[in-house]
């Protein structure tokens, strides 16, 4: 027992903890931290927010938010809903059907993040254009 309580911690402090409780953010609230970040850093933050909020069943977010949010390993997340390790790994990542992956939450933010991410991508991408041009 207490070896899987060191490692554990081990696990919590190597794992960026978000925010918690995705029902009490407002919009002005950063995901990760009060520091000003690059600019579209906020549209990807809420994106991020809509997505967990919209894009996912009650239990793949019950699962994503203890997760990432709380920092809670996947044993800890099955000891406190009473299912099986297995179980919440399966509601985060899926699992392989037919040679892909179906189901899981992070597929699902991911398909949900895609529109948001590549926007972000072409404003970088935008950016660098512009620093490299006043550069010269």
């Amino acid at each position: 027992m207490i070896c899987e309580r060191s490692r554990s911690r081990e696990r919590k402090a190597r794992r960026e903890v978000l925010c918690g409780d995705v029902d009490r953010w407002g919009d002005d609230r950063r995901l990760w931290g009060d520091e000003a970040g690059p600019p579209g850093r906020d549209r990807l933050c809420a994106a991020v927010r809509d997505a967990v909020e919209t894009a996912l069943t009650a239990k793949q977010r019950e699962v994503v938010e203890a997760y990432f949010f709380d920092g809670l390993s996947q044993g800890e997340i099955a000891r406190r809903l009473g299912v099986a390790q297995q179980v919440v790994q399966k509601r985060l990542f899926g699992a392989p059907r037919g040679g892909r992956q179906v189901g899981g939450a992070m597929l699902r933010l991911r398909q949900a993040l895609a529109p948001a991410l590549a926007a972000a991508a072409a404003a970088r991408g935008a950016a660098a254009a512009r620093a490299a041009r006043v550069s010269r």
